[in-house]
């Protein structure tokens, strides 16, 4: 169980080393004025004022520091005109009258600075009473002292700061907000570990960067237990809702606002972003440019129109909350009867609702379908919930699964089993989120007895043979289609991707579904990751490793701005993929972590699959091969062995038991799964599980199956797999160095290692010492760019290598602590058989028994052992 955590005293201090050297450089150099910083509430004035005295300080210069409200410290003591005692940092005398006060304290200055430059800090400057502006004042004209002070932007125009400004005395330097990854580094920072990313922008779109309300929010979630560490992982689970702190802070800024600006600030925070248009028919023009100038709020362009947001997001959460519930008819009833000569749709008929209006069920219900339409499936959501009946259930049950809200969905759409349109839906629902193939088969199966409409019906097959386990469509099934419904349109070109990937055509994919077209807002929440997804892995798949990288980090910058985590969690798994493929694991890890603290048990079942079984392998490719074996048995606990993905699990499964240190194992296991995949026409999965088998012990047979299976595709890169496996089985060490050079060329360093390590092998084995020392030098190289990436079966060397396969295999088993019988059952072998194996191996190895083979085979603690998934998934 994790610790109560809190924040530290000591508030990270990032990004802002250039505007304190700014004010250091212009505060050191004479007849130039001082600085005056200025900025938002909470922005940071007052920390970036202190590390800039600090620095002044280092740099030789003579600081004194004002108090935050009137009087001002020096080194004298007395009465000065202020009215309050004030004091310093050197030896004082007592004066009489300000004339005194004003001439002791130049004295003493030019006394303790001795010649230094002399700084004068005074925060919230705005509070200074006259007296202490003149002493400013004439401190800086007749002793040189610079002066270094900060206010808020509101009060620039106040007598204090326009004084020093006038001569002028200061500069201003605005402090503006923290950008986003300075607010990154400051979270983790504070947290003192990793943020997932979707947690991070939620932050950083809740404060746009002001560090106070950072903190104090970090704060809320931190004792309401939101903000919490999973896995190694902080994530923010639920709303983000100020707490009582900030909410105070946040009224205080409002608080000077006059009741026409406070009625403009209502209208906005209910109804962000309205259109400017609607706005200006509500409130006195002159109101919204001085609400603009203070910052309160914004206007931006949102697609041909000029919209209207409140300054800063809390502000529009402090301002509904506070909003009285006989209030809020009124604000909308104003705000509908302005938009209806213009803004009008979906958002006009839910204020009009909200204001208590009765509207007609066939208006709802045409507001709704646009909403969807529009991609805003919570508004949709809303305006089914005031049509009763089937008609309202079907669309409030189709918005829910654009939401991702599984359970509700079913349980409506379940009502209703004798209407095709929606049950189409409810049959996606319950395959993409549900885990739940039989009944999603059953209901497909209802879809064409009741007439479902031919293209959303395709589609629904499409997704059976997808993520239900049936066999992939033919190139006529995988043709496009054409659907009415957003909700079902949205899962059209994933589907297709996937299954045309499966089926060995990953290049189609990667050049004729382009990235704008992929990566287009859906209505479905989670579906634009996925789309987005399937391109990358198309990408991957054909040899084109940057590419792939840079469309998963494209998606992943564009699914943290949105709603759903399961988005994030999959393109964060592809970024990790990615790095898997290029062979770094260890770069990947932290990619896969933050995949897998974004799910959990509501996650659509598919992701759950992709992104458990690439983080299982990255594990094990860290050199945690146990906790892989957890993740997999975990996952394959939960999924019903009969869904399309979990194949997924089945590779993954093979890889874990190679890094495990069965790789003999592994190899024949892989062989077999190849040849189920190729009979289930699921090509590129076949053309994968062939490559690996032979990796780990390359035969003839492998070999040619895999080229078979590759010659069916369309992917250089699996052609260059069966040139991989081909040279390997031959010991054809110039083929080995051609794969070598195309696997570096593109990026797949991790499998240019292995490849270039058989071949450094062969030539040692073969006397040929020069092309052996010239691999050796591509193999550390290689291992020095994958940052240490070292398969186990990639050591050829040793005597290990006289064994037969069958050997290798029975002692990997034994190495495990398996006895003779059991070993037995496992291979299909006589016990005797066992024992004749074991005991030539151990002649061939020099060792006496079973305890010493892992030791000798180059295997992990002999009490580790992972099973195939197929054998722990029930």
């Amino acid at each position: 169980m994790e610790k109560q955590w809190k924040i530290r005293s000591g508030w990270p201090f990032v990004a802002r080393t250039a505007e304190v050297g700014a004010a250091v450089t212009r505060l050191f150099r004479a007849g130039e004025p001082g600085v005056l910083l200025t900025g938002a509430a909470g922005i940071g004035k007052s920390r970036l004022l202190a590390e800039i005295v600090g620095a002044c300080r280092t740099d030789g210069a003579y600081v004194l520091v004002a108090g935050a409200a009137g009087g001002l410290p020096f080194p004298v003591t007395g009465e000065p005109a202020t009215g309050g005692p004030v004091t310093g940092e050197g030896p004082g005398q007592a004066g009489t009258g300000v004339a005194d006060v004003f001439a002791t304290a130049t004295r003493q200055l030019r006394a303790a600075a001795a010649g230094r430059a002399c700084v004068l800090a005074v925060d919230d400057v705005h509070l200074l009473d006259d007296a202490s502006v003149a002493l400013v004042q004439h401190l800086a004209a007749t002793a040189g002292v610079r002066i270094l002070a900060a206010t808020r932007t509101g009060h620039l125009a106040t007598g204090p700061v326009r004084a020093l400004l006038r001569r002028p005395f200061v500069r201003a330097m605005t402090v503006g907000a923290l950008p986003r990854d300075a607010v990154a580094g400051c979270v983790e920072a504070a947290l003192d570990g990793p943020v997932d990313g979707l947690t991070m922008h939620r932050l950083w779109r809740a404060t746009r960067g002001n560090p106070l309300f950072l903190r104090h929010l970090l704060d809320a979630g931190l004792a309401g237990g939101a903000l919490r560490r999973t896995d190694g992982m902080w994530r923010w689970t639920g709303a983000m809702r100020p707490g009582r702190e900030l909410r105070d802070l946040v009224t205080g800024l409002l608080a000077a606002t006059t009741a026409a600006e406070a009625a403009a600030l209502a209208y906005v925070a209910h109804a962000e972003p309205v259109a400017l248009e609607v706005l200006e028919a509500l409130v006195d023009t002159a109101v919204l440019e001085e609400l603009e100038l203070r910052a309160l709020i914004a206007v931006e362009r949102h697609a041909e129109r000029l919209v209207v947001r409140v300054g800063h997001p809390l502000y529009g959460a402090v301002l509904r909350a506070a909003t009285g519930a006989q209030e809020r008819p009124r604000i909308h009833r104003e705000l509908a009867r302005a938009a209806r000569d213009g803004a009008a749709g979906p958002r006009t008929v839910a204020w009009r609702l909200a204001a208590g209006e009765r509207i007609a069920d066939a208006e709802v219900l045409a507001a709704a379908e646009q909403a969807l339409a529009d991609r805003d499936a919570t508004l949709a959501g809303e305006l089914a919930r005031h049509v009763p009946g089937p008609a309202g259930v079907w669309l409030l049950g189709r918005a829910f699964v654009a939401q991702d809200r599984s359970v509700e969905a079913e349980e409506l759409l379940g009502r209703h089993p004798d209407r095709p349109g929606p049950v189409v839906v409810r049959a996606l629902n319950l395959l993409w989120n549900r885990r739940r193939p039989a009944d999603a088969a059953q209901v497909v199966r209802g879809c064409a007895r009741e007439g479902a409409p031919a293209p959303e019906l395709r589609v629904a097959r499409l997704a059976m043979a997808a993520f239900g386990g049936g066999p992939v469509p033919g190139p006529a099934d995988l043709a496009e289609v054409a659907v009415d419904d957003p909700v079902v349109a949205s899962v059209v070109d994933p589907l297709r991707a996937l299954l045309l990937i499966h089926s060995g055509r990953p290049a189609y994919v990667a050049d004729t579904f382009p990235a704008a077209r992929m990566g287009a807002p859906r209505p479905w929440s989670s579906i634009r990751g996925t789309a987005v997804a399937c391109r990358v892995r198309a990408l991957q798949l054909t040899g084109r490793l940057d590419e792939a990288s840079a469309a998963a980090e494209a998606g992943y910058r564009v699914a943290v701005t949105g709603p759903a985590a399961a988005e994030v969690a999959l393109l964060a798994s592809e970024l990790g993929t990615c790095e898997m493929w290029a062979g770094r694991p260890a770069r990947a890890l932290p990619h896969f972590r933050e995949a897998r603290a974004l799910l959990d048990e509501d996650s659509p079942v598919p992701l759950q699959i992709l992104v458990l079984a690439g983080y299982a392998t990255c594990l094990a490719a860290t050199g945690h091969p146990e906790r892989a074996g957890t993740v997999l048995a975990e996952i394959g606990r939960r999924v019903p062995a009969s869904s399309g993905p979990h194949d997924e699990l089945r590779l993954a499964a093979l890889q874990v038991e190679a890094w495990s240190g069965r790789p003999a194992a592994a190899a024949e296991d892989a062989a077999r799964l190849g040849a189920a995949y190729r009979a289930a026409g699921r090509s590129t999965d076949a053309v994968q599980a062939f490559h690996l088998s032979a990796r780990l012990r390359p035969t003839p047979a492998v070999a040619a199956a895999l080229a078979e299976a590759a010659g069916g595709c369309d992917s250089d890169l699996f052609r260059t797999f069966a040139r991989h496996a081909g040279a390997a089985a031959d010991a054809d060490l110039d083929g080995l160095r051609s794969v070598v050079a195309d696997l570096d060329r593109w990026g797949y360093r991790g499998l240019a290692l292995e490849a270039a390590s058989t071949a450094a092998g062969l030539a040692a084995a073969g006397g040929h010492d020069r092309v052996a020392a010239q691999l050796r030098v591509d193999v550390g190289r290689l291992h020095r760019w994958c940052d240490g990436y070292r398969p186990p079966w990639t050591v050829t060397a040793g005597p290990s290598a006289a064994l037969t396969g069958r050997e290798r295999q029975t002692c990997e088993l034994a190495a495990t602590g398996l006895p003779d019988d059991a070993i037995a059952e496992r291979l299909g072998l006589s016990r005797r058989t066992v024992a004749n194996h074991l005991h030539r191996a151990y002649a061939k190895l020099g060792v006496r028994g079973r305890r010493d083979l892992p030791a000798a085979l180059g295997l992990p603690d002999p009490g580790l052992r992972v099973d195939p998934l197929w054998e722990t998934a029930g």
